[in-house]
């Protein structure tokens, strides 16, 4: 929490400091922000844990750059740690100054020029403090103190105390959840831009713009978060512009005059809006955005301004079906789990633009940014793109339920609407994955589990939540119900063929080992093939589930390590196109909403990601990608391997998710058998809009031995508009390896 003898400002609601300032910069000292990058080298010093807090003066500082999180930069450490910057100021003419840091891993203490600015809680939240009385003219120095802490052994890992979700504990992070060693390689450190923004009298601290539907059309209300200097009133003409980014419509503008008072404000404007393009979802249409402008103006001159993006949208789930709606029409959700890394500093612009494409290439209109929140360049690429996000507030499994925690929780919630509400492509917040409350399975896992542990704070959480944004789907818990683990934690992978509990299914999936190249990257050629105790307690550090691969999912390792990895890739390739096609064959009874997990790993590991670490595709993106095409000719199988003279019989069904209708599709069949086309047959049918159909049933009473083929796809006026493949073998009796055989499966679902 921000607090301080200054206070300083977290910017509330009104503020995303990646918000674009629109000119150069002014020397006058009343005029739009000057903006100085403090950015670039800094000096590092790490406090001992028995240390006082204070930096040690001489030789003991080393660099660092920033923005960064100290492991990347060669930082094994978690606790405390200094940071110094001087920087020089040769004229000191601006009326106001603001100090401004983007994101800080975990806890803020800044000192300027000697003087204690305040702190600040909390990993992903931009915040500032004023300083222009504590500014020099010359050489200043900047002091920030950092604490990531580990969390307290009383407290690991049930009763968690920092906000951080998967980048504290997770599966997926070094190390792994459960072991002593599942909080190492700490993703600590002053990670975003670090700037001072000097201004005139009258400061622009920031502006929210939310669209909202009316009766006759769109209503933008902007907020917008004043800093007057000085103890005068003063007059100012406020203009607001709306202009489409990137494609040709009408500009919008609006202008009034207001008075605003010394000090701090919030002054709300709102702007009729008709007719403005919409934003709509990849493969729905296309993602309008507008940029809006803010700019003001006292006798006659440009003052302040600043600039932001937004979309108009609306989205809606019915509350009885949770069938997805957007700008009013019906949308079936195809998504992922992602978590872009475990050091966010990582990414770059460039680098969230690669993986979207990557997912819209594999046919994924929808994200779940699970358990934690990314940097703010992930939602400006969503926006752009139109993917859809589905937030996580940072909190993963349990937490302590004292009231201090709960107040920190509140704070930091209500942070995250305020400083992403403005993004189009963020259509829900989810406040907690798997609570203890929602997961019967912790009593197994912990001796102190109690069942109503955090059922308070997330009833809380949602009930803030919902009131700060009614525009956006709110859920207190993703549920243990949702996810999905059939055949990697539970029962088998053939159970998919069943009906899951819910309509949403937030998590499915296997783990799979990257290929060769990426394993020699983080094993020696000794422990690329494990034969000690030692060797495997390095793949389970890396994330690698032994009893779950070997046990439950039953996965060969095979005699060498190429024929593991292909073994572990076919396996988590069969779990994701047989699961996925199965819940798309129950589209709207009752599966409104899927999300496979996951799909990338978040660091050098053997994990559920269809895509590396280093973003090479395994077999199971290859998967998804077929199972995920919005015209889909769906294979229902019971078993890929059978004997001769025993019936073969295939469900063959069409999904069509996009909003075109089809008067007429042909439907095509063959049937390859070792090479060689053994059976072909035609369907005529009419394929509606957002539907789901079963086409035939394909039925062999007999089939000769051999390795088969089934091929289908559908075209319409020779235009493939999807298409898909099943592989199986018939055998003779006495040469029939052990079947792939799906429980209660009788083709037609």
């Amino acid at each position: 929490m921000a607090r301080s003898k200054q206070r300083a400002s977290c910017l509330g609601w009104l503020a995303l400091l990646a918000l674009t300032l629109l000119s150069p910069a002014l020397a006058a000292s009343d005029g739009p922000a000057q903006r100085l990058d403090l950015g670039g080298r800094w000096q590092f010093q790490p406090v001992p844990i028995t240390a006082a807090a204070k930096p040690v003066p001489g030789s003991s500082w080393t660099a660092i750059q920033v923005p960064d999180n100290w492991y990347r930069q060669g930082y094994d450490i978690s606790g405390r740690a200094w940071y110094r910057k001087t920087f020089q100021l040769d004229a000191l003419q601006h009326a106001s100054a603001h100090l401004v840091f983007a994101a800080v891993d975990y806890r803020a203490d800044v000192w300027l020029n000697g003087q204690h600015l305040g702190q600040h809680e909390g990993y992903f939240q931009p915040f500032e403090f004023e300083v222009r009385r504590h500014l020099r003219t010359g050489q200043n120095e900047l002091l920030v103190l950092v604490d990531s802490p580990l969390e307290q052994p009383a407290d690991w890992s049930l009763n968690k105390r920092l906000i951080k979700g998967v980048l504290s504990h997770h599966d997926t992070r070094p190390g792994g959840a459960w072991s002593e060693r599942g909080q190492e390689q700490n993703t600590g450190g002053i990670w975003g831009p670090v700037h001072l923004e000097l201004d005139g009298a009258v400061s622009l601290r920031g502006i929210t713009p939310v669209a909202t539907r009316q009766d006759w059309g769109w209503q933008l209300n902007t907020a917008l978060q004043l800093k007057v200097a000085g103890r005068a009133a003063r007059d100012v003409q406020i203009e607001i512009v709306i202009d489409p980014v990137g494609f040709e419509a009408r500009r919008y503008r609006y202008t009034t005059q207001r008075r605003v008072q010394a000090g701090e404000q919030i002054l709300p404007v709102r702007v009729a809006v008709q007719q403005p393009a919409l934003w709509w979802p990849v493969g729905h249409g296309d993602p309008r955005l507008y940029r809006v402008q803010v700019r003001l103006h006292a006798q006659g001159r440009l003052i302040a301004q600043r600039a932001t993006e937004i979309g108009f949208r609306e989205v809606k789930v019915d509350p009885k079906t949770l069938q997805w709606q957007i700008n009013g029409r019906r949308l079936f959700i195809r998504g992922t789990n992602y978590i872009s890394t475990q050091w966010l500093a990582e990414m770059t612009p460039a680098a969230y633009q690669r993986d979207l494409q990557l997912m819209q290439q594999a046919h994924i209109n929808a994200v779940r940014v699970h358990a934690h929140i990314e940097a703010p360049a992930f939602y400006a690429a969503c926006d752009r793109l139109g993917m859809l996000v589905m937030q996580d507030f940072p909190l993963q499994w349990g937490y302590r339920d004292e009231a201090g925690f709960v107040r920190e929780a509140r704070r930091q919630a209500a942070d995250m609407v305020h400083h992403f509400h403005r993004h189009p492509s963020i259509v829900s917040w989810t406040m907690h994955n798997e609570p203890p409350w929602d997961a019967p399975w912790m009593r197994d896992k912990y001796p102190n589990y109690r069942a109503d542990q955090n059922r308070e704070l997330d009833q809380l959480l949602f009930e803030d939540v919902s009131r700060l944004d009614p525009t956006r789907v709110v859920r207190r818990e993703s549920a243990t119900d949702e996810h999905v683990w059939l055949g990697w934690y539970f029962g088998r992978w053939q159970d998919y063929a069943g009906k899951p509990l819910l309509p949403w299914v937030t998590e499915y999936g296997a783990q799979a080992l990257p290929d060769l190249a990426a394993l020699k990257r983080m094993f020696s050629d000794e422990e690329l093939w494990p034969t000690t105790e030692q060797h495997w307690q390095k793949w389970s550090f890396h994330n690698f589930q032994p009893h779950e691969t070997f046990n439950i999912a039953k996965v060969e390792q095979g005699n060498n390590i190429q024929q593991f990895i292909h073994n572990s890739q076919q396996h988590q390739a069969r779990v994701i196109q047989y699961a996925t096609e199965s819940y798309r064959r129950q589209r709207y009874a009752p599966v409104s909403a899927l999300f496979q997990f996951m799909f990338n790993e978040d660091w050098p590991s053997i994990n559920w990601g269809v895509v590396d670490y280093w973003r090479t595709p395994k077999q199971g993106y290859h998967a998804l990608k077929k199972a995920y095409q919005p015209v889909l000719p769906s294979i229902a199988w019971r078993s890929d391997r059978y004997v001769t003279g025993e019936a073969v019989n295939l469900g063959l069904w069409l999904i069509n998710d996009s909003w075109q209708d089809y008067s007429q599709v042909d439907y095509q069949a063959t049937l390859w058998r070792d090479g060689k086309r053994h059976h072909e047959q035609h369907w005529a049918v009419a394929m509606p809009a957002d539907s789901g159909t079963a086409v035939a049933d394909l039925q062999f009473a007999s089939l000769p031995a051999g390795a088969y083929q089934l091929r289908v796809k559908v075209s319409n006026t020779g235009r493939l508009l999807g298409e898909n493949s099943l592989d199986f073998a018939v055998q003779a009796p006495d040469q029939t390896a052990p079947s792939s055989q799906p429980a209660g499966n009788k083709g037609a679902l």
